[in-house]
């Protein structure tokens, strides 16, 4: 993981620290998300965790056993949707389903990659 925490929102090494600081905020929600697909050995989490610091969104991301991948986002939900807009964007990942249930909000701050 230290290979990643070089690319931390504030560092002004990363070209896109500051891109997302123009979203629209609003009510923040917790939401959490279950995807099945190719999602798992395609860098679905790394995509996730990166996207999910740069919008300033916390929460966390896991590989399951079972292939899919469970997630939890906390933020602004223009920012969340913007997430998850993007997450199926991506060409080497395949969503086919992606459950969602809303959850009470935290308050966490920070954004993690978990194992299974």
């Amino acid at each position: 993981m230290a290979f990643f925490k070089k690319f931390k929102t504030t560092d002004p090494k990363n070209p896109i620290s500051n891109a997302y600081n123009k979203l629209p905020t609003g009510e923040v929600v917790r939401r959490h998300y279950h995807f099945t697909g190719i999602v798992q050995g395609v860098g679905f989490r790394v995509e996730m965790w990166r996207r999910a610091m740069n919008m300033h969104l916390s929460g966390w991301v896991r590989n399951n056993f079972d292939g899919s991948v469970d997630a939890e986002l906390e933020g602004a939900l223009p920012r969340i949707e913007m997430l998850i807009q993007q997450m199926k964007e991506i060409s080497r990942i395949r969503i086919e389903t992606m459950d969602v249930s809303e959850m009470k909000a935290e308050g966490t701050q920070e954004f993690e990659m978990l194992n299974y």
